[in-house]
């Protein structure tokens, strides 16, 4: 699914499109005008589907160079390892996040908690992804003509990137669960959670130039992005909290 001249939809589960596992965050691909790239990589469970839609979009998955993770949350990076073994793309993970994906350390991403939530599946388990290396706030990646750039978003998780998209017919955002259409969050009962954290982010984002939203479930904005975090930021200013992705 084609969004803007560089970025295509290619994964998306239950919360989303219903392209791909229904487990699936929203997984972006980003077309440099021959290498390519992913942002998030989906639950790890049926990754073909994923490079089917690749390869719908007129593109080669033989050219993913790169897998940019915005945290290692199930949803997001479980799919590393799987799509890593289909691609020999390298993955990049926020800081340690890189060393729980070679680990495969479920408590790191708080996943035994979200299994007896019932988010996931009594039978998946985080599959082990040992090339993944780290990235950290302002690094970049050239994606052909494109480029990405790194930015520190903690709160929804305290290893947690945003991506910043240049080269495009737009500015992009790649949120992450940081911030979604009208201002949500989504906050989480897990020790690496922080509403601190989370405001002091968009405040940050409050200052960048953007015009296109990628966020990791639910609506994409493709123009206007950049209202949603001033909505969120206008709640925050209240001295108030958003309301939740989940409500």
């Amino acid at each position: 699914m084609r969004l803007t001249q560089r970025v295509h939809l290619v994964g998306s589960g239950a919360t989303g499109a219903d392209l791909s596992n229904p487990y699936d965050c929203h997984v972006y691909l980003v077309d440099g005008g021959g290498p390519l790239a992913l942002i998030d990589a989906g639950v790890g469970l049926e990754p073909e589907l994923i490079l089917a839609n690749v390869r719908a979009a007129g593109l080669d998955p033989a050219n993913i160079e790169t897998i940019a993770l915005t945290h290692a949350h199930a949803d997001h990076g479980g799919g590393a390892g799987p799509l890593h073994e289909l691609t020999g793309a390298e993955v990049l993970a926020p800081g340690p996040a890189a060393d729980w994906l070679r680990r495969a350390d479920e408590e790191a991403i708080s996943l035994p908690r979200a299994r007896a939530g019932g988010t996931y599946p009594d039978d998946y388990r985080l599959a082990t992804c040992p090339p993944a290396v780290s990235i950290a706030d302002d690094d970049t990646i050239q994606v052909g003509e494109a480029r990405v750039t790194a930015i520190a978003t903690p709160g929804h998780a305290r290893e947690h990137l945003s991506y910043l998209l240049e080269g495009d017919d737009r500015p992009g955002l790649f949120g992450g669960d940081v911030v979604f259409q009208g201002g949500k969050i989504l906050l989480l009962s897990t020790p690496d959670c922080s509403i601190q954290d989370l405001v002091a982010t968009m405040r940050r984002l409050g200052d960048m130039d953007f015009e296109a939203l990628f966020p990791g479930h639910a609506g994409i904005s493709l123009r206007r992005g950049r209202q949603h975090v001033d909505a969120a930021l206008r709640v925050f200013d209240a001295e108030e909290i958003p309301p939740n992705f989940n409500a």
